[in-house]
């Protein structure tokens, strides 16, 4: 008993991709090359073998072979969606599409937080440096103008 496509396919001498239009061609030729009349011998195995492999693939193709999930009681047929199908489908999508937005949203508020908050820190971070270089600059001004360290000095021996 035949049990695979591909096991039918070399009975016939044909490769797996093999289409309807081939496999009829095959079988064809092969019956009349081997049908015992032709050959002259009494055993008829190899026609059998020849025209089970046929049968099997022409069944097939017409939907109606056995497969392993059929033989474990699952259904290869997809029954057709229905409205209620599509409404639930649409349903579903549609959560979906509003929690990705949500989610987005949110990430775009945490990045402007984030923004703002490195945007803050820079500021005052311009500012420190600022307020350093003015502290710097009156220092050396009053330097300059010979009211340093040695001018307290001289206030006290006056």
């Amino acid at each position: 008993m035949i049990k695979t496509r591909v096991e039918a396919l070399r009975i016939l001498g044909l490769g797996p991709d093999a289409g309807e239009q081939k496999i009829k061609a095959a079988y064809k030729d092969l019956v009349k090359r081997c049908h015992p009349d032709v050959t002259g011998v009494e055993d008829a195995r190899l026609y059998n073998r020849i025209t089970e492999a046929y049968q099997f693939l022409m069944t097939e193709s017409r939907g109606k072979a056995l497969t392993h999930t059929r033989v474990m009681g699952k259904s290869n047929t997809k029954k057709p969606a229905s409205s209620a199908d599509y409404a639930a489908f649409q349903k579903k999508a549609a959560k979906q599409k509003e929690r990705r937005k949500q989610e987005f949203e949110q990430k775009q508020k945490d990045f402007s937080a984030m923004y703002e908050k490195q945007e803050a820190d820079y500021k005052r971070a311009m500012e420190a440096i600022d307020a350093i270089r003015v502290a710097r600059a009156i220092e050396h001004m009053v330097w300059a103008n010979g009211l340093g360290k040695n001018s307290n000095n001289d206030i006290k021996e006056e």
